[in-house]
């Protein structure tokens, strides 16, 4: 098991886990020994996701359990992956449970404009800081918004990719990139404060655009940097 992951000892909840993303997020840290729990709206489609997925990779002994969004909010870190026009009407009950808590936003504001995907700038600039917003008490950090939820869900198919971590909290972008870390072909990059999360996450539907136009399933790679 990497060692990034070992030393945390997280638990890991997936609010809104049931999507390609969120599976993605759950299954990778599953597969390298971190607890993750899927959460959903319903217990029941939670649990049935869980079991398709124990079912598809049932040779990697996945630490993977199904509950709630309230059950994955009580886990040690948290990860947002809902639709972002639902995230913040989904979260605000959440608030208490998660204060105090490092919330990872994986959320990308975009539309569709004719053929391509466009991105949309919300009002706070990003989901990210919308996010911050509506948990003032939690640590929130932006990461995985560019990562190809097919592939990364794919356990036999191992990205060679970097993950942009921001956020104003500096202890918790630093436990975010160390998680990263720790992930098969990720390499966690501190991308700065939390307004870098307006660049981030529109650079998104450029991503989506040009694998629609290469028929490919590209992600970010960042030269020059040494850690």
């Amino acid at each position: 098991m990497p060692s990034a992951c070992k030393s945390a000892r997280v638990k890991i909840g997936v609010i809104g886990g049931t999507g390609p993303a969120g599976q993605a997020v759950a299954v990778q840290f599953a597969a390298v020994g971190v607890e993750a729990v899927i959460g959903s709206r319903t217990l029941s489609r939670a649990e049935e996701i869980v079991a398709e997925l124990n079912e598809k990779w049932r040779s990697k002994d996945l630490r993977l359990a199904g509950g709630t969004n309230e059950t994955a909010a009580e886990a040690d870190l948290v990860v947002v992956a809902t639709p972002w026009d639902g995230a913040l009407g989904t979260v605000a009950p959440l608030a208490g449970v998660l204060a105090g808590k490092v919330v990872v936003s994986m959320l990308n504001a975009i539309t569709r404009l004719g053929k391509e995907m466009v991105p949309l700038i919300p009002p706070s600039g990003s989901m990210t800081a919308a996010l911050a917003r509506a948990l003032p008490k939690s640590r929130v950090v932006g990461a995985f918004h560019h990562l190809p939820a097919g592939p990364w869900g794919d356990l036999d198919h191992q990205l060679d990719a970097d993950v942009l971590v921001c956020g104003d909290d500096r202890e918790a972008v630093a436990q975010v990139v160390g998680l990263v870390n720790g992930l098969p072909g990720l390499r966690g990059i501190d991308a700065g404060g939390l307004s870098g999360a307006t660049a981030i996450e529109a650079l998104t539907p450029t991503l989506l655009e040009i694998n629609r136009r290469y028929k490919t399933h590209a992600s970010i790679h960042l030269t020059g940097i040494q850690v």
